[in-house]
C-alpha cells in the first residue's frame, strides 16, 4: 500500500492550486488524475469558450496569467496555463488514476483517543490501487459526468441527440435546424454560434429564466469587478443589484421572451448552483430574431420535440447543455459531508478550508463554491487556505 502525507485528487484548477501552494511550503502531495493530462475539463469544451471573469480575477497563486491572455482568457489559454503551472510547482502527478472512495482509517479513531498525532487518517480506494494518507484534498470538480436527461422517446429520435460536452464548434451542423435545451452560459453561446457562424436556424429551450448580464458595461470595464465588491454585502443587496443592471442595459427582456429570473443572481448561484447568462451576443441575437426562444422540451416523439407548452419543433440536432454530475455521492456521500444537491456542507452551509467536517478531520474540499463573483477566484483562495491549514497541523503533530 502507498503511504502519503497529503493526497490531492483531480489536476484541474482546483487541484493545482491546493498543490502548488502545498509545495511552496515545503509539502510534497500526490495529485491523482484520471485522465492522462491536467486541465482535462477544459480540453473538452468547445473550441471558442472564452472566461467569463477576466484574466486578474481568473489566475492562481503562485503564478499569474500571462499578460498575452489578454482581458478574457479563452479555452486553450486556460489549458496551456494550468500546464505551466504543474511545470512551475514541478508537481507530482499520478495520471490515469481515478479516485473511487474515500474511508477513514482504524488510525483516525485511534488518534481521537490519543493515539499517534501523525497516523494516516484516510484509505483512498483508486483505480491504481489502495492509498493511506494523512489528508485528503478532494478538487474532482463540477463536471465530472455529463449529464443528459432521460426525456420519454428520446431513444427514437429520429434526429441527432448530443450533449453540450460533445459540442465544438458550428461546423458540422452547418445550414441544419438546431434545438438547444438551456438558455444560460454554455446553451447561450452555442446558440449564438450556431446562428451566426453556422446558418442555423436555432430554437433555444428555457425552462427557468436567468439574469442576464454583458461580461463588461460600460463597454471597457469588465462587470465582474463590480460583483467582487458587493459580493462582501449581504446575498439580498447583490440580488437586487442585478435586477436593477441588467434592466439599466437591457430593458425589459421579457418583451423577447426572457422574464424575471425567480430568485436573484446571488442566491441563485449559491442556493441553486446556477450560473446567470453572461451575454456574448445572444441578446441581440434575440432581439434581432436570428434565433428563438422557446418552451421547456417534454419529451420526443419520432421526429419532432415536444415541448412543455403543447408545440412541436423538427430539429435535425438537439443540443443538451444540461449539465453535468459530480462525482462526490460515490467518493464521499457516505460520510455525511454533502447536501441534498451533493455539495459540500456543514450545518447547512458551505463546508469551506480552513474548516473541517467533525465527521472527516483531514478531508477538504475546493472547487465547488462559487458566488456570481466566480469561482476560480475561490479556487485561489481556498487553495492557500487549505494549504495554510494543513502546513499547520503538521508543524504541530511534529
Amino acid at each position: 500500500m502507498n503511504r502519503e502525507q497529503v493526497v490531492v485528487a483531480g489536476a484541474g484548477a482546483a487541484g493545482l492550486a491546493v498543490a502548488g501552494m502545498l509545495k511552496r511550503r515545503g509539502v510534497e502531495p500526490l495529485v491523482l488524475e484520471r485522465t492522462g493530462q491536467v486541465a482535462s475539463s477544459w480540453r473538452r469544451r468547445y473550441d471558442s469558450l472564452r472566461l467569463n471573469t477576466p484574466r486578474l480575477n481568473s489566475t492562481l497563486a503562485g503564478y499569474r496569467m500571462p499578460r498575452r491572455y489578454g482581458r478574457w482568457p479563452v479555452r486553450d489559454d486556460v489549458v496551456d496555463y494550468l500546464e505551466e503551472y504543474g511545470r512551475r510547482h514541478e508537481l507530482r502527478i499520478q495520471f490515469e488514476t481515478e479516485l473511487n472512495r474515500a474511508e477513514r482509517t482504524d488510525d483516525a479513531s485511534a488518534e481521537q483517543n490519543g493515539g499517534d498525532a501523525t497516523a494516516a487518517r484516510w484509505l483512498l480506494d483508486t483505480s491504481s490501487g489502495e492509498i493511506a494518507t494523512r489528508f485528503a484534498v478532494i478538487a474532482t470538480g463540477h463536471d465530472a459526468e455529463p449529464k443528459l436527461p432521460d426525456w420519454p422517446g428520446a431513444a427514437g429520435f429520429a434526429g441527432e441527440l448530443i450533449h453540450s460536452a460533445d459540442y465544438r464548434n458550428p461546423e458540422p451542423f452547418q445550414g441544419k435546424d438546431v434545438l438547444v435545451v438551456s438558455a444560460r452560459n454554455t446553451g447561450s453561446e452555442i446558440a449564438y454560434e450556431l446562428c451566426t457562424d453556422g446558418g442555423c436556424q436555432v430554437w433555444t429551450s428555457m425552462r427557468t429564466p436567468p439574469s442576464v448580464f454583458p461580461r463588461e458595461w460600460p463597454p471597457g470595464f469588465p462587470l465582474n469587478y463590480s460583483t467582487v465588491v458587493l459580493d462582501l454585502l449581504p446575498d439580498a443587496v447583490l440580488d437586487r443589484a442585478g435586477f436593477v443592471t441588467q434592466r439599466l442595459i437591457y430593458g425589459n427582456l421579457a418583451k423577447h421572451g426572457i422574464p424575471r429570473a425567480p430568485l436573484g443572481v446571488q442566491s441563485a448561484t449559491k442556493k441553486r448552483h446556477v450560473s446567470a447568462l453572461v451575454d456574448a451576443g445572444f441578446v441581440r441575437a434575440l432581439k434581432d430574431g436570428k434565433l428563438k426562444l422557446v418552451d421547456a422540451l417534454e419529451r420526443f416523439d419520432g421526429a419532432e420535440a415536444v415541448l412543455a407548452d403543447g408545440s412541436r419543433l423538427r430539429p435535425q440536432v438537439v443540443i443538451a447543455a444540461t449539465g453535468y454530475d459530480r462525482n462526490l455521492p460515490g467518493i464521499v456521500g457516505h460520510l455525511g459531508v454533502l447536501d441534498e444537491d451533493g455539495v459540500p456542507t456543514l450545518g447547512g452551509q458551505p463546508l469551506r478550508a480552513p474548516r473541517q467536517h467533525p465527521a472527516a478531520p483531514g478531508l477538504f474540499f475546493n472547487g465547488y463554491y462559487t458566488t456570481s463573483a466566480g469561482q476560480l477566484r475561490f479556487m485561489r483562495i481556498d487553495g492557500r487556505r487549505i494549504a495554510r491549514a494543513i502546513v499547520r497541523e503538521l508543524a504541530s503533530a511534529s
